[in-house]
């Protein structure tokens, strides 16, 4: 693989700072005003060395850098110089991952030709072609995500930071153990026996480090040591797409907001439709022509895609907000999420169409009852239950043994090693709703069937002659049998049937490096 970073550091205070030069030099927390109740979302440096940090409150912030400036989020000058990210590599290769806010990955394996031949015009490449539509880049390129996204971060603005194949151990190495996603107790127990750089960690003995910290640690030596075979994931959700209107005389009354709303709402269904999205969660955001903004949120359980649900719950929003003034600006955010396979759309459970000539009572009766019977004839009488009743059962830890691109090819199930034969789907689940963000990696994937045992029979004693016959059975679309006579004193049966394979969904938690078995219906 050859993979290109594209890092745009602290974008957000990086865009207010652009609005307001004089915040270049104090210190900036981006998510509210310090009295809100929400959450950091970025900060500046100089709050950064004060103790501040994203995903902190807000109250808390100020209580450790009171000098710093608090401004609320633009969520869409945000997103908007991010897609200018996103659309600057992609002349170059359609295969691009949006992983955080301002960090960009992207797939260039058709260009290494052109670094090994030429590196000083891939380089002029690369500069002209991000860097003219987005100033300020810092641009890594190296074999694997972690070293690129490293030589990115130890990049000058607008000129690329190439490690080349085989240096990637030496360009780790000086750096700090911190750069790893390392949980604190690692952290803290690595610095008590003196191992500071990932160029210490990586001089370890690979055995020596999965005794002393289990068996997660191993894919933490491996980035250490320069290895990263995780492939760039392409058509990943984005972060949120927001939707505002401004008002030119301010509204008072809540019809006017509420069409406004249902407007923006189906809006933005029409385009997670087109991306084949769904969205998980919603937040709206209100401001007054006096300058008092309110804003909620809520979950869209479950995910969906519909604008008539996602205006319902807009609408629901809007009520639990305090307004005590005209409105001058409305802004809705819808967070989307992968559906959990390619190509799945949500069906609706009802046709559009009503009966004129029954009453809707009645219609809409008649619409159930045909529904109920075409679940049943579908999918079985275990189809329907009462909601209250169903709780999706939850993930359950496996083990799993990877190729060295990270495909699993055995699953230990059951107190049982089964091969895996097929992988018939891989796809990445991201969600990043509020402050709980999931990373997993999914495989539909058909795992080895249990073998049955022989069945024999014991010795006929006094017989003079025998059968011995001897049937395999593979239950597939044929049968086969093979049967032989012989001459002899006893007459033995072995039956051998093999068990079809098991279609399953596993996924590797990404944070947590450990594999579970999905036991949704997904």
């Amino acid at each position: 693989m050859w993979i290109t970073c594209l890092l745009i550091p602290h974008l957000p205070v990086r865009v207010e700072q652009s609005r307001s030069p004089a915040l270049a030099q104090a210190p900036l927390v981006i998510g509210g005003r310090r009295w809100d109740e929400g959450a950091v979302l970025d900060c500046s440096p100089q709050a950064e060395t004060a103790g501040v940090e994203p995903g902190m409150r807000l109250s808390k912030a100020e209580a450790l850098c009171p000098q710093a400036h608090f401004l609320p989020a633009d969520q869409e000058a945000y997103e908007t110089l991010h897609q200018a990210l996103v659309e600057s590599i992609k002349p170059l290769t359609p295969t691009v991952e949006t992983e955080d806010l301002g960090l960009v990955y992207a797939d260039i394996t058709g260009l290494r030709r052109r670094f090994e031949e030429d590196a000083d015009a891939a380089q002029r490449l690369l500069e002209e072609t991000v860097g003219a539509a987005v100033l300020d880049t810092q641009i890594g390129v190296s074999s694997g995500k972690f070293v690129a996204e490293q030589a990115a971060r130890a990049a000058q603005p607008g000129e690329p930071c190439i490690v080349p194949p085989g240096e990637e151990r030496a360009f780790l190495s000086p750096l700090d153990i911190s750069t790893l996603p390392l949980d604190l107790e690692m952290d803290r127990r690595l610095r008590l026996l003196g191992i500071r750089t990932l160029g210490a960690l990586a001089q370890l003995p690979r055995l020596a480090v999965l005794r002393q910290f289990g068996d997660t640690a191993g894919a933490l030596y491996d980035l250490a040591c320069g290895k990263d075979a995780q492939p760039v994931h392409a058509q990943a959700p984005p972060l949120r797409l927001t939707r505002s209107h401004t008002f030119i005389d301010p509204v008072r009354d809540r019809a006017p907001l509420l069409a406004q709303l249902d407007r923006m709402a189906n809006d933005a269904a029409r385009e997670i439709n087109r991306r084949g999205y769904l969205a998980e969660g919603l937040r709206l955001e209100i401001e007054e022509i006096t300058g008092g903004i309110h804003d909620a949120g809520k979950p869209v359980k479950p995910p969906s895609s519909h604008g008539d649900q996602l205006s319902r719950l807009m609408a629901h929003i809007l009520e639990g907000l305090p307004i005590g003034g005209p409105v001058a600006h409305l802004s809705i955010t819808v967070y989307p999420l992968r559906p959990f396979y390619e190509g799945s759309t949500q069906l609706t459970l009802f046709d559009g169409g009503t009966d004129p000539s029954h009453p809707p009572q009645a219609a809409f009766g008649r619409a159930l009852r045909e529904t109920l019977r075409r679940l049943h004839d579908r999918f079985g009488e275990l189809s329907v239950l009462v909601a209250s009743l169903v709780v999706a059962p939850e993930p359950c830890p496996i083990q799993v043994t990877t190729d060295h691109d990270g495909n699993p090819r055995a699953v230990v199930w059951r107190e049982r090693i089964r091969q895996v034969q097929t992988i018939y789907e891989h796809w990445r689940e991201r969600r990043r709703w509020w402050s709980n963000p999931i990373e997993r990696d999914y495989f539909r994937l058909e795992i080895q069937g249990r073998s049955r045992q022989p069945i024999r029979s014991s010795p006929i004693p006094g017989s003079t002659a025998s059968t011995q016959v001897t049937a395999s059975t593979q239950v597939t679309a044929s049968t086969q049998v093979t049967a032989s006579t012989q001459a002899t004193a006893s007459t033995r049966v072995t039956v051998s049937t093999q068990a079809p394979g098991k279609m399953k969904v596993i996924f590797r938690d990404v944070r947590a490096n450990q594999w579970y078995l999905e036991r949704r219906h997904i």
